[in-house]
């Protein structure tokens, strides 16, 4: 399954990569506190604003899933996501490995922003989804799918607000 989500945020292309996206301060607030997560914590960032990055993160999130994916999984689930911003394409690239039934699940996607006027940009992610479950991937894959758009609308809100209060 391939989705797309698309969010407008009010800054810059240079604001948002530097100042917003791998901003510490940022992603602690938009994990643990707009979308709820248990766990949150960056394990590994390399590379300078304005050149090639990669980040490594861990988190865990809070999920109310439909019974037959909490049979399937049980609870306690959580991700590691490996991202690689390209400097020269200006696009975020990543994967996903899930602590459970990683064999089965593949999770990625590309995220980049587009100007849509005076310090107006559009995030655009395309996310491909797999579950390899015979008889209900594809309703994991769905939750999955859901969850994630949600997750975005929560996290442009969240953006707007960050850049706001910070005077970017």
């Amino acid at each position: 399954m391939r989705f797309r989500c698309q969010n407008i945020f009010n800054c810059d292309a240079e604001t948002y990569w530097n100042k917003v996206f791998f901003d510490v301060e940022y992603n602690r607030g938009l994990y643990l506190g707009t979308l709820g997560f248990k766990q949150f914590e960056v394990l590994a960032v390399t590379g300078e604003p304005g050149g090639d990055r990669t980040r490594k993160m861990f988190t865990e999130p809070k999920s109310e899933a439909p019974a037959v994916v909490t049979k399937l999984i049980g609870g306690g689930l959580s991700y590691t996501e490996v991202g690689r911003f390209d400097a020269k394409t200006q696009k975020w690239s990543y994967d996903i490995t899930t602590n459970k039934m990683a064999d089965k699940v593949r999770i990625g996607g590309t995220l980049w922003v587009e100007p849509r006027g005076e310090k107006k940009i559009e995030r655009i992610c395309e996310v491909d989804l797999q579950v390899n479950v015979f008889g209900i991937g594809g309703v994991v894959e769905k939750f999955i799918a859901d969850t994630t758009r949600e997750s975005y609308e929560k996290t442009a809100k969240y953006t707007n607000e960050f850049i706001a209060s910070h005077g970017l």
